[in-house]
Parts: C-alpha cells; structure tokens; sequence
C-alpha cells in the first residue's frame, strides 16, 4: 500500500506507536474522540499509557501541564 493511499489518522497513530516504543514517557490525553482520531489502536498497544479524560478539552489541558511537568 502506498502512503497516499491510507487515511492521515492512520499514519498518525502508526507514527505514535512507533514513538511510543522509543519513548517510554510518551502517553496520549485524549478527549473523547479516540474513535474520530482513530488512537484506539494505540489504546490496544498501550493501554495504560492512554488517558481519555471524557468531554472535558479544559481538563485535558491540565493534565497535560501536570504530565509535562513531572516528566
């Protein structure tokens, strides 16, 4: 299959799973859109480093500063 044959938010989780596997401080905060973002496949490689922090982009924004600032 060539590249431009496959939607972006495949090649973006594909890219995040690949990084992921390098960096093991790397975790997704999501908002309730892993369907629509297609992350679920990293969810199923990673689960416990995926946080799906509901309908809630404000909260989301927290947890990140706090995610980033612990490291």
């Amino acid at each position: 299959m060539k590249l431009h044959d496959r939607q972006l938010r495949d090649i973006y989780v594909d890219l995040l799973i690949e990084a992921a596997k390098k960096h093991p401080n790397l975790v997704i905060v999501e908002a309730d859109l892993m369907k629509a973002a297609k992350t679920t496949g990293f969810a199923e490689v990673f689960p416990e480093r995926t946080i799906n922090v509901g309908v809630a982009e404000a909260n989301m924004i927290g947890v990140a500063a706090g995610l980033s600032n612990m490291g």
